[in-house]
């Protein structure tokens, strides 16, 4: 039932008027980014869960979606592995914050590109956490000033 909810909202976000910006987030431990839409499609890059992506069309049966992220990198994805739940990437390498502070503890220290789901606001801070490849790191949650960020989240 979940799954059959999903695929409606995404159906439905995909839909979206051809004017509004449509953004998405991958919801794969590790997405596929492809030169073509197809799975025989070669591979141009990976990304992985809570990556924000900006849809920029579909295939004509909206099975693959062409997506491109904050460096303008494009590729095509399956749909089926998108949300319209938020995701953030850091734009530059950035330190993840205790506190929303520029002088609280580092929690951790991220590289450029790196993806974190969006967990709250706080005035020019957003709190964020990572889901990492490897689950023995630990996870990364923190606060990060909003200009290191790009993506979106639902309000």
């Amino acid at each position: 039932m979940k799954k059959i909810i999903s695929l409606f909202a995404l159906v439905a976000f995909l839909t979206l008027p051809a004017a509004a910006q449509k953004y998405a987030s991958v919801n794969a431990k590790r997405a596929n980014i492809r030169t073509c839409a197809g799975t025989k499609c070669a591979i141009k890059f990976y990304a992985w869960r809570y990556t924000p992506v900006i849809m920029v069309k579909t295939n004509e049966d909206k099975s693959w979606v062409m997506v491109k992220d904050f460096e303008g990198y494009t590729g095509w994805i399956s749909a089926d592995l998108l949300s319209p739940n938020g995701g953030m990437s850091a734009k530059v390498d950035v330190n993840v914050r205790k506190d929303a502070s520029a002088s609280a503890d580092i929690v951790c220290t991220v590289e450029k590109g790196y993806p974190f789901k969006y967990l709250a606001r706080k005035g020019k801070w957003i709190q964020v956490i990572d889901e990492p490849a490897n689950a023995k790191e630990g996870t990364c949650k923190g606060w990060v000033y909003a200009t290191n960020l790009w993506g979106f989240f639902k309000q």
